[in-house]
């Protein structure tokens, strides 16, 4: 909904033709109808038979564990995700994908029908008759991500193929995780605060206070202010 994100995706050419940015609410028609168009236009111009995946990352406004107090207005923005299941069964992909917070199952949203009930009810009672799936809380940084981040991921798979492809094994592989200097420890050294890289603008030293130095200054590796012995 934010064109200005949009931009972004449109500057790494994440999509083949340009009407495949649509920016826009998913709850409205109009939206749905722009999305269902770009589909028909990929079967008709790609010869594709069917959409190979669906993947669905709702906000996450009312399920995050930093939000306790939960409004109405809140609770119908987590039927998002019962937007993306709509569109799950009418498009009806080979797999579909909800990456969420870790408490998404459990979490309350206004069903198709109506009827307030966890999200995981909504899955099943919605897409259960066709689809075989999986959910798991898993942390990114055990699977090859360079920050630790819970999230919940469903993945489910077309009872058409669940009899060769089980949900189960298309969970990722564990990886060993990432230290500081497995992501960044080729980058060339900053030495002054404020500095940015001549090659990359992302690669910066950020300006920090004068009085922070002394709370890292004798600090060794893989250790944090809190570590410094020194008030």
């Amino acid at each position: 909904m934010i064109e200005r994100r949009l931009n972004i995706q449109k500057y790494n050419n994440k999509c083949k033709y340009d009407s495949g940015y649509i920016c826009g609410d998913i709850t409205n028609d109009d939206t749905k109808k722009i999305l269902y168009k770009e589909i028909d236009y990929w079967k008709k111009h790609e010869k594709i038979k069917n959409v190979d995946v669906v993947i669905a990352t709702p906000p996450c406004q009312g399920m995050s564990v930093a939000n306790h107090k939960k409004t109405t207005n809140e609770i119908v923005r987590n039927s998002l995700v019962v937007e993306s299941i709509k569109i799950i069964k009418k498009i009806h992909p080979s797999f579909f994908i909800f990456e969420n917070v870790p408490l998404f199952m459990k979490t309350l949203c206004t069903d198709i029908d109506g009827i307030d009930k966890s999200i995981s009810e909504a899955i099943e009672n919605n897409l259960g008759g066709e689809y075989l799936y999986v959910s798991k809380v898993i942390n990114f940084k055990n699977y090859g991500a360079c920050s630790s981040r819970s999230r919940t991921l469903v993945i489910g798979v077309t009872r058409e193929l669940g009899d060769r492809i089980s949900p189960v094994y298309l969970l990722p592989d564990l990886q060993p995780e990432k230290t500081l200097r497995d992501v960044i420890g080729f980058l060339p050294s900053l030495n002054v605060m404020g500095q940015i890289s001549d090659n990359d603008i992302y690669h910066s030293f950020r300006p920090y206070p004068e009085r922070m130095g002394a709370w890292i200054h004798d600090l060794k590796e893989g250790e944090s202010a809190f570590n410094n012995k020194d008030d």
